[in-house]
């Protein structure tokens, strides 16, 4: 494919947070609109994500102009704490093409096969049933495999079941660095060898980016504990507030030990009544299609689904 890399060299341009962060904006609102009906992602998260610790945007990111110079769609590669891999985050406009979305992702597989720190790695691309372009793109690149996610949504009136009573539990907010370190522990015991793509990460590393994670409110995330020890977590953040008035939960767990004792529906409920009582009038996820167990707990409490998304890879080599 050496005409796409060529095409590439002459018109990508280094993505710049600085002059591109409303371009790269307003290409992903109207993305969701297309895709999604409704807009969905906010100035604040592409701002943090086009400044995530360790990405050099200009470096690792390009926008693409189409014929007539109005931006049709960017890219940037990056890792995350927490998460194997690297990760494409493609934002295609409504008028881009499966063209458009190819030579964006040949950018992208090019710098994954260059921050390589061995022989070879995973690239990822995550994006909804309804990006067409991206999708054939991906496919045409030669992404695989896609794994579904559900986007699942609640809303928060009135009619919310009350919190359930279980003896010797607690759900509270966080407290100083000691709560951080045992939220982080808790995260990780939850997480681990269960969830498709997520790894376990130093707590150091980890701080960082929860602490510039666009949208992160340390208020509104919760420990959850049961006869004096830490089970459970859940890191509630304000993503979607300015999109959708909806608190946005990034992660939410009870480690293997303590289930099948309805602390799951127990933390689920307790930040789903303090995300109303903030003004919140709903609450938003995205949970692994596969995992049988969360979306049966969901549904009973009330979430729908809304969308379809998919984590398509592919294997970069140097």
């Amino acid at each position: 494919m050496t005409a796409p890399a060529r095409r590439v060299r002459e018109t990508l341009v280094p993505l710049d947070p600085c002059a591109h962060t409303d371009t790269v904006w307003q290409l992903a609102r109207d993305r969701d609109l297309a895709a999604l009906g409704r807009a969905e992602t906010t100035r604040a998260w592409i701002a943090g994500r086009l400044t995530a610790p360790g990405l050099d945007a200009r470096s690792e990111g390009r926008l693409l102009p189409g014929p007539d110079g109005s931006p049709v769609g960017a890219v940037w590669v990056s890792s995350t704490s927490g998460v194997s891999g690297w990760t494409a985050e493609l934002v295609l406009g409504p008028d881009a093409s499966v063209d458009d979305g190819a030579l964006l992702l040949d950018f992208a597989e090019r710098r994954c096969a260059a921050l390589l720190a061995g022989d070879e790695g995973e690239l990822s691309c995550f994006v909804s049933e309804g990006e067409k372009a991206a999708r054939d793109a991906l496919r045409a690149r030669g992404f695989g495999s896609p794994h579904p996610y559900h986007r699942m949504a609640v809303t928060l009136d009135g009619g919310l079941p009350p919190v359930p009573r279980v003896p010797g539990t607690a759900v509270r907010p966080l407290a100083g660095e000691q709560d951080l370190r045992t939220f982080h522990e808790v995260k990780n015991r939850a997480f681990a060898a269960e969830e498709a793509g997520k790894s376990e990460d130093g707590f150091d590393t980890w701080l960082e980016w929860w602490r510039t994670d666009p949208g992160v409110d340390p208020a509104q995330c919760a420990l959850l504990e049961a006869d004096g020890r830490a089970v459970g977590f859940a890191n509630i953040t304000d993503r979607m507030a300015q999109s959708r008035q909806a608190a946005y939960v990034r992660q939410i767990g009870v480690v293997p030990q303590a289930r099948q004792r309805g602390l799951g529906s127990l933390l689920l409920l307790s930040v789903m009544h303090a995300s109303m009582s903030r003004g919140r009038t709903a609450m938003v996820l995205t949970v692994d299609a596969d995992n049988a167990p969360a979306l049966a707990l969901y549904r009973r409490l009330g979430w729908q689904v809304e969308a379809r998304f998919d984590d398509f890879r592919r294997t970069v080599t140097r």
